[in-house]
């Protein structure tokens, strides 16, 4: 046999299990919306396509709760195509606006919002010397208002001192400036911050402020999401921001104490930990389908409720035809139920700073996704939790007893580490199909015994390297071969 048929032979050895992916079509799922519970979802796709037989892509676009609506709503569409989606389903921190809910109702498009995940909004800083607690920053929301509208301008300010007597001592300097870090385009973090400056101190915050996009004070830094949000106040002494704060947590930040409805200087941590999260929740309409426009979560009373909670959502079609494919109908609707509304899967959110939403609002939730509608001919996606000899290997079969080596060697290296002790370090990420590195690696606020943290900037340089070397390794490889195949051929 001539080596050019050997090699041949290799290639496509090589690209047989390709092939055999590839005789089943790729079923597809995208999303896309807010920044905040992207790491959830990032990680719910994630489990639920390592769990398929079939090869499935789920993605998720983190651009912001407008941006999701937008892509959700297909608002650009005029005509005949006026409201047509340009995904599969959204989702945001806000609920849609009442007047856009009208507008579809007038055009007989049924929408649902399904509340999934509770998840506290609050204000970091970078004062060097102040640490985080009591004892560290406390801010009422008119100190705030007046801040972000760039009235006070320092943090020696008379009025913050007012009630922040100890920190004259803990500033670097006197008449140490502050810097305003905050969104832009459109995002819920926003509305949520601008809305709750307005509900605690409408004499200093007015109603025209509110709202995911308004008019900044040109005095202060653009931020476009949540990861530059973090850079602009890690890098930025004297910054002050706002972001979720399971995100803020996570990357060490220092976090302000609020003045809640009740009059206690708060953190979000210790409203977390006294139920001041889900305490929030409530007055949430009975059924998917109505209008959420009006649902605010902020300033509620009680002495551990955390004042800014946003509720996160998904936002979908109850008439899914508009996805062409009749099993991507069925799939959208089983990885809504499966992974974003099982009790036991959406406490994985929790690593993030993340809370379920209470059991009536998630009731509400499930019967809206019973109520999405599908084709006839759309495969019904079962879910295998117990051993089902045979069954379980359907097609159209989500099994837990399914499982990547990548989870079990992540699985492993967590134990491990917290076993020795020398890392206490959570990582989420996924590898993806190919190996690579993917999706962002995440760490708890806690430290290893150098007492350094382990950040997003680390990871992406990780994935860097890893993409680099194996793209090395594998021109490396072909090298040989195509040398060794023309020494060969030659000898023939």
């Amino acid at each position: 046999m001539k080596w050019s048929s050997i090699f041949s032979a290799s290639i496509i050895a090589v690209y047989s299990s390709t092939w055999a992916v590839q005789s089943h079509e790729v079923l597809s799922i995208h999303g896309s919306g807010t920044t905040n519970p992207s790491k959830c979802i990032w990680m719910m796709m994630q489990r639920f396509m390592d769990r398929a037989k079939l090869p499935l892509h789920l993605t998720y676009r983190a651009v912001g709760s407008s941006t999701g609506q937008y892509e959700f709503l297909g608002v650009n569409n005029t005509g005949v195509n006026a409201y047509v989606p340009y995904n599969y389903f959204g989702s945001g921190d806000i609920p849609i606006p009442t007047n856009t809910y009208n507008e579809l109702q007038s055009r007989n498009i049924e929408i649902v919002h399904l509340p999934f995940v509770i998840g506290a909004i609050t204000l970091f800083h970078n004062v060097p010397g102040v640490p985080e607690g009591p004892d560290g920053l406390n801010l009422t929301s008119c100190l705030v208002a007046k801040i972000f509208k760039r009235e006070i301008t320092i943090w020696d300010d008379e009025e913050i001192l007012n009630v922040n007597p100890n920190l004259k001592n803990l500033l670097p300097s006197s008449n140490f400036p502050i810097k305003v870090a905050r969104r832009v385009l459109g995002s819920s973090s926003t509305a949520s911050v601008t809305e709750y400056l307005n509900v605690g101190c409408p004499e200093e915050w007015s109603a025209d402020m509110v709202g995911s996009t308004i008019s900044w004070h040109p005095d202060t830094m653009e931020c476009e999401g949540s990861e530059e949000m973090t850079s602009c106040i890690r890098d930025n002494e004297g910054a002050i921001g706002y972001i979720d704060a399971g995100h803020g947590h996570e990357e060490g930040l220092i976090e302000i104490e609020l003045k809640n409805a009740d009059g206690n200087y708060i953190s979000s941590k210790r409203a977390a930990e006294n139920g001041g999260i889900g305490d929030a929740a409530g007055g949430t309409p009975g059924d998917a389908k109505e209008n959420f426009g009006e649902v605010k979560l902020l300033n509620k009373p009680g002495a551990f409720t955390w004042p800014i909670v946003a509720m996160s959502y998904i936002y979908a079609r109850t008439d899914l035809s508009f996805i062409e494919e009749p099993a991507e109908q069925s799939l959208l609707k089983t990885f809504l139920q499966y992974s974003l509304f099982d009790e036991e899967e959406i406490e994985y959110c929790s690593q993030f700073g993340f809370v379920p939403v209470p059991e009536a609002v998630r009731q509400v939730a499930l019967n809206g996704i019973a109520a999405l509608s599908v084709n006839a001919s759309a495969p019904k996606w079962e879910i295998e939790t117990e051993t089902l000899p045979g069954v379980g290997q359907g097609d159209y079969v989500i099994s837990t007893k399914r499982r990547t080596y990548d989870d079990y060697q992540r699985s492993a290296l967590a134990d491990s580490a917290l076993q020795e002790g020398d890392v206490k370090t959570i990582v989420d990420s996924h590898l993806s199909s190919n190996g690579v590195l993917g999706g962002a690696m995440q760490s708890q606020s806690t430290a290893s015994a150098s007492g350094r943290f382990y950040t997003e900037d680390d990871a992406a340089q990780l994935q860097a390297a890893l993409v680099l070397a194996s793209i090395s390794f594998a021109m490396w490889v072909l090298a040989i071969i195509f040398f060794i195949a023309r020494r060969m051929m030659g000898k023939a």
